[in-house]
């Protein structure tokens, strides 16, 4: 069995997820690692610190920021209508989690749980990538 991690830059752009899964085709069984996409393990760092220093609004905007990112993102990876209602869910769900920080009593584990977020977005994100080519 063959492993392979793809770096942030890597699944950084869809054109960069629709490589991987070409690279990745084949009967050979593998496991697939996928970094946070470029850019957001920083931005998921930069809400946390905006947390712990209490600046709800900081925290939100940076939120709404990166999921305006997503948004274009998932619009160039899927081809279709289907698949990207699909990626709309994805995003949804871990916007939420994220946002849902904001009123809480921030603590070190709420820091661990944001800054998982990412390769668990890129993940699923990819996934159903996968499902829309049928690979």
């Amino acid at each position: 069995m063959l492993v392979l991690k793809f770096g942030g830059t890597s699944v950084g752009k869809p054109e960069r997820m629709h490589s991987i899964a070409n690279l990745i085709s084949g009967a050979d069984k593998k496991i697939i690692v996928l970094s946070a996409v470029s850019g957001t393990t920083n931005t998921l760092v930069e809400i946390s610190n905006s947390l712990a220093r209490k600046d709800k609004n900081g925290a939100e905007s940076l939120i709404n920021n990166l999921f305006e990112h997503y948004k274009v993102f998932i619009s160039k990876l899927y081809s279709k209508p289907a698949s990207l209602k699909n990626g709309e869910e994805i995003l949804e769900k871990h916007f939420s989690l994220l946002k849902s920080k904001i009123f809480v009593d921030f603590s070190s584990v709420h820091e661990r749980e944001i800054l998982a977020e990412g390769e668990l977005i890129s993940t699923q994100l990819f996934q159903a990538y996968l499902e829309e080519i049928n690979a």
